[in-house]
């Protein structure tokens, strides 16, 4: 765990407050102490007045000048963030602090007041969410977030959603995403989720780094859209894998999502899948992680739903990830990607890859970084981005071809004669030659007696002309 100069890592910061509270509203409390510093901190000159609160509040913090009455803190914290709050989301779990003493909190005002940077402990408490098993549920691992967003190359001006945005990761790559490439004007972004801690938690992850989105919940995006009648450029999802009872016994078989069919109401997969098509604009595109499960499925809804993603041409790649990539889940995970359209447009490349699929084999490429944990290395992150993107035909980009144990363009119909399984690995490129048929071997005799006939007649022919010659 990284430390911050000198002062007390956060598991030690953390440790000190066991006895007074929950590991989980103590790593809240130390991610809204985090914000009431970034707050603090953005004010510099400015002196309005709920920058001028949200300065005091952190100073009154930072000094201790609360340690006699712990009722105090709460107030002073609930003070300094009230103007953000009013603009973001109400912090309504905040932890009880009235049986906390000083000794038990000091560590932990000491790790926000040491590091430079209140991003980057930010980060730090996401990172503690993952090793301790605590939030996992809304933690996606920035190495996945930022293969999701670099396969959808994001553009200044576009809009982005993720219906599940847990700790707003995907939604914060995105903006760094075009504010590294300085693109002018930045993205729209939109998330939901049904958890209040996680949209907590994304509305002060997107503060400290800069970014705005317009956030909604606590409610369940597949039976409470609220962004029913928007659609979107980008669309990008980690949702809850196998949910089952997710409709809430609603069945909701009118839905408009469900245009390639009604999801089982024990099995969310094709429901997020669904919705994440019917979110994209008409030039859009969406990447979605989805159990590998699903590409092979044979169970009636769910494989006939697939089979009609693939007939109506809207899924563009399937990429099969290494096990391990993602905190607490178990299952081996595929990255499927959608477009509206393969034709040649600017969102796209120059290639027309209407009728085919790219599937991706990248099990083998994980980097072991403790026990259980795996991640992808940025060299496997930019091999599959390349691929996809050189398959796409994007300008200035390299020349696609399949690779053995690596990547294939097949053909929808292919797809459709093996049961519209999309698993990349029983899909390998094939470099043996087809067996010849029994029609096909007499033909071969056939021709081979014909062509030894006309050598003959050649031969004779040749022999006549010789003698022709010979009597001039």
């Amino acid at each position: 765990m990284e430390r911050a100069s000198g002062g007390p890592s956060l598991g030690r910061a953390l440790d000190a407050l066991r006895e007074a509270m929950a590991p989980q509203d103590a790593l809240l409390l130390a991610m809204t102490l985090t914000l009431l510093r970034h707050e603090a901190d953005a004010e510099g000159s400015d002196e309005w007045e709920y920058r001028t609160r949200a300065r005091d509040a952190w100073g009154a913090v930072a000094t201790g000048s609360w340690w006699r009455d712990p009722y105090e803190l709460q107030r002073i914290i609930r003070g300094g963030l009230d103007a953000w709050e009013s603009r973001h989301v109400r912090l309504a779990d905040l932890p009880q602090l009235a049986d906390v003493r000083a000794p038990q909190l000091s560590p932990l005002i000491e790790w926000v007041t040491a590091k430079a940077d209140p991003a980057a402990l930010f980060e730090e408490c996401l990172r503690h969410t993952q090793t301790t098993g605590k939030g996992g549920q809304y933690y996606t691992p920035p190495d996945i977030a930022r293969l999701l967003i670099d396969l959808m190359e994001p553009r200044s001006g576009e809009t982005v959603y993720d219906p599940v945005c847990g700790s707003g990761g995907f939604l914060l790559r995105a903006h760094e995403y075009v504010e590294s490439a300085d693109r002018g004007v930045g993205l729209r972004l939109y998330g939901q989720d049904t958890s209040r801690t996680a949209l907590q938690t994304a509305a002060m992850n997107l503060t400290v780094h800069g970014a705005e989105a317009r956030l909604e919940g606590p409610y369940s995006t597949l039976t409470d859209d609220r962004f029913a009648d928007q659609t979107f450029d980008v669309v990008v999802a980690n949702p809850p894998f196998n949910q089952s009872g997710w409709d809430e016994g609603r069945h909701a078989p009118f839905d408009h999502r469900w245009v390639y069919g009604m999801p089982p109401p024990g099995n969310a997969n094709f429901a997020w899948a669904q919705h994440v098509v019917s979110k994209m604009s008409s030039a859009g595109r969406g990447a979605l992680l989805l159990p590998t499960g699903a590409a092979t499925t044979a169970k009636s809804a769910e494989s006939s739903i697939r089979a009609r993603m693939v007939d109506a041409d809207i899924l563009s790649c399937v990429v099969e990830l290494p096990a391990g990539l993602i905190p607490h889940v178990r299952n081996p995970v595929s990255l499927w990607i959608f477009s509206r359209t393969k034709k040649p447009h600017l969102a796209w490349g120059h290639a027309d890859r209407s009728g085919q699929v790219l599937l991706i084999d990248a099990r083998e490429t994980a980097a072991t970084i403790s026990r259980g944990r795996r991640t992808l290395s940025d060299e496997s992150r930019k091999r599959i981005i390349e691929t996809y993107a050189a398959w796409r035909g994007e300008p200035h980009g390299r020349q696609y071809k399949d690779e053995t144990g690596w990547c294939r363009s097949v053909p929808v119909a292919e797809i459709a004669a093996k049961e519209y399984d999309v698993l990349p690995s029983h899909h390998p490129v094939v470099h043996a030659t087809e067996p010849v048929s029994a029609d096909a071997e007499e033909e071969v005799v056939r021709l081979t007696h014909e062509l030894l006939e006309l050598f003959a007649t050649s031969r004779r022919l040749e022999d006549e002309l010789r003698e022709l010659l010979g009597q001039w």
